[in-house]
């Protein structure tokens, strides 16, 4: 990790956030395999096991869709990553991380609820129906245009940051109607994130929180553009 992400990570803990927050998950897939990360896109950050990996409460299951078929496929904890075998030809796949309820007492806060969640597209020039009851980022078809969407509902005014491999990145505001549009200018894959936080209570894993906080990213590889700049070195978690 270099100097001003541990900084950053720094600050992050010293307003009372866990590291695991500054982080995502995000899908990669392959060749019949499918791989969920966690750790940071942009720079090449992957948590392993035994580690940071072995903090979620399960394996996260994988849902699968290919038309109007729909799977549900179970993984496995990998070095670095969830591993899924994933037969056919997935139009779409998503999932979401149980990660267990983050402690605030400290603070004499309620306890947070994190929802980490991922999905990967094999075309982002097609429009994919968003999942109900979750925070999610999809392709509307048009080029270029995602749409941030949560419970179903457009989210506006929303940042949504767009990352390719060599560290790219860009930041658009969503529209009202939870659009946004981005020039891809690298050939290969792209991870964007969205981030909500709901101040509505509840309750999960059997325990009370006094919110939520969401992170999803959308992953895609684009055919077009000017072929990427070298990658950063692979740097392993903790």
């Amino acid at each position: 990790m270099n100097l001003m992400s541990r900084t950053t990570a720094i600050a992050l803990l010293a307003l009372g956030t866990t590291t695991a927050q500054a982080h995502q998950v995000w899908l990669e897939h392959s060749d019949g395999q499918t791989r969920l990360h966690f750790g940071e896109f942009h720079e090449n950050l992957r948590e392993t096991s035994p580690g940071s990996l072995d903090k979620f409460v399960d394996v996260p299951t994988l849902e699968l869709r290919s038309g109007n078929t729909v799977q549900h496929v179970k993984g496995q904890r990998a070095k670095d990553a969830f591993a899924y075998q994933t037969a056919g030809q997935p139009t779409t796949l998503a999932a979401q991380a149980p990660y267990p309820l983050i402690d605030r007492s400290k603070r004499n806060l309620p306890a947070m609820l994190w929802v980490p969640a991922a999905r990967w597209v094999a075309d982002a020039g097609q429009a994919v129906e968003p999942r109900a009851n979750a925070l999610d980022l999809v392709p509307t078809g048009k080029p270029g245009e995602f749409k941030a969407v949560f419970n179903g509902a457009p989210l506006a005014k929303v940042a949504v940051e767009m990352f390719a491999p060599s560290g790219w990145s860009r930041i658009q505001h969503s529209r009202d109607d939870g659009t946004v549009t981005f020039t891809l200018p690298w050939k290969g894959q792209y991870v964007a994130e969205v981030k909500h936080s709901d101040k509505t209570a509840g309750e999960a894993q059997g325990k009370p929180y006094g919110e939520a906080s969401y992170v999803s990213t959308l992953s895609f590889v684009h055919g077009g553009g000017m072929a990427s700049p070298t990658l950063p070195e692979p740097s392993k978690g903790h």
